[in-house]
This record gives C-alpha cells, sequence and structure tokens, in this order.
C-alpha cells in the first residue's frame, strides 16, 4: 500500500513543482508544450489500442460502456466537481476542470495502474509501480504547467483506483490474466486517442462517460470462467 500512496505523493509534487515551471513559461511556449504533448499522448494511445486481440470485444466494450456512462452522466458529475473545486481553489482558470480529468484518465486506465497494484500485493515486485510513480509525477509536472493546480485533484481519485485494485487483488487476480489485461489497456488506450482528440479540439469526445468501458473485459472473462 505504500507505494500506491507514494504514486499520489508523486502527483502532487509534479503538480506543486509545476507552478514555479509555469512563471517560466510565455503563454505561447505552454500552448506549444501543450499541443505537442497531447500529440505524443495520442500516438501512444494509438500504439496501444492497436494491440488488441479482441477487436469486437473493445466495440463492444465501448457501445456498451457509453450506454451506461452517459446514463450515469460520469462526465457531467466530474466536470461538476472539477468546478466546485474550482470555486474552492477561487479561480477563474475556464480550463480547471479539463485538467481534472485529462491527468486522471492519462494516468488511470493504462495498464499499468492495474498491474503496478497488482504486482505489489500478489508477489511483492515493486518495480513497475516505481516507474508509474515517476511517470505520473512528470505527467502531472507537464500537465500542471498547462492546467495549473487542478491535476492536483487527480491524486486522491488515481489513489482511491489504485488502492482498490491492490485491496482487491486477490479477488480480482483470476479475472485478471494477460489477455484481459491486454484487452482493458486497449481499450483504455483508445479512450486517451479520444482524449487527445478533445484537447486539440479536432473532435469534442466526453471522455469520462467511456469509463465503464474498461469493465467489459473483466465481464467477459468472468463469463468465460463461469461458463466452463
Amino acid at each position: 500500500m505504500f507505494y500506491v500512496f507514494l504514486d499520489l505523493v508523486g502527483i502532487t509534487v509534479g503538480g506543486l513543482l509545476s507552478k514555479p515551471l509555469q512563471r517560466f513559461l510565455s503563454d505561447k511556449q505552454i500552448n506549444s508544450m501543450m499541443e505537442i504533448a497531447t500529440l505524443c499522448v495520442g500516438i501512444i494511445g494509438i500504439q496501444g489500442a492497436i494491440v488488441t486481440k479482441k477487436p469486437l470485444l473493445m466495440l463492444v466494450s465501448l457501445v456498451i460502456g457509453s450506454v451506461i456512462g452517459v446514463w450515469l452522466d460520469i462526465d457531467g458529475k466530474f466536470n461538476h466537481f472539477g468546478n466546485w473545486m474550482k470555486t474552492k481553489f477561487k479561480t477563474s482558470d475556464p480550463h480547471f476542470a479539463e485538467g481534472f480529468i485529462t491527468v486522471f484518465m492519462i494516468e488511470c486506465v493504462g495498464s499499468m495502474s492495474i498491474v503496478g497494484p497488482l504486482n505489489v500485493a500478489l508477489a511483492g515486485k515493486t518495480s513497475l509501480m516505481l516507474f508509474k510513480v515517476i511517470l505520473d509525477l512528470i505527467t502531472s509536472l507537464v500537465y500542471g504547467a498547462i492546467f495549473g493546480y487542478s491535476v492536483l485533484l487527480s491524486g486522491p481519485f488515481v489513489f482511491l483506483y489504485e488502492a482498490i485494485i491492490y485491496g482487491c487483488a486477490a479477488f480480482i487476480q483470476p479475472l485478471l490474466n494477460a489477455s484481459t489485461i491486454n484487452e482493458i489497456s486497449a481499450v483504455g488506450s483508445l479512450l486517451i486517442v479520444a482524449l487527445a482528440c478533445d484537447i486539440l479540439e479536432i473532435k469534442h469526445f466526453k471522455v469520462a462517460n467511456f469509463l465503464p468501458a474498461l469493465l467489459g473485459p473483466i465481464i467477459y472473462e468472468a463469463v468465460l470462467m463461469f461458463c466452463k
């Protein structure tokens, strides 16, 4: 559990250090950094999405997940929370909620956020989780310079997500074989592509509404196990 908490610390440190960095950058430099960082994230998302071995499962997961997400209005709830925190931070930044959602999505939908806590809980292996701590610190630093302190809000949500995986490791481990994790990663990577398109204003996606799609491969694996 210590390493899950360490990830929260990394996100927080990166977010806090982003403000001094922001002072040394002009608006043009920040915009340029946002464009290239988001383009890189989009490319990484494409690379992750094409590794799927079950494209039909990915399609069905995303379609059903989007229906559930729109019904629950997950994106609206994320934005409502972000705007509520905006009043607490007393800021007029129009991108405050966007920063929170962007960093949370980048740091949560990849396979490392699943495999990292599982490795620590089940095998005591910490290398992947330590790598994720460093990666999340850098992500918070870069996007914090772009969006400001709103990236700090992602920390507690990432911690909660990883803590649940860590705490339920023994129960969910049979469902999370290599194939299932690969498909979860592929679905999550496609969400990252949608997020990049949204940030770059190519096409507006309410990406948070697609989050239930991440459960699709797990449910599929559970059904297969039940039918055996």
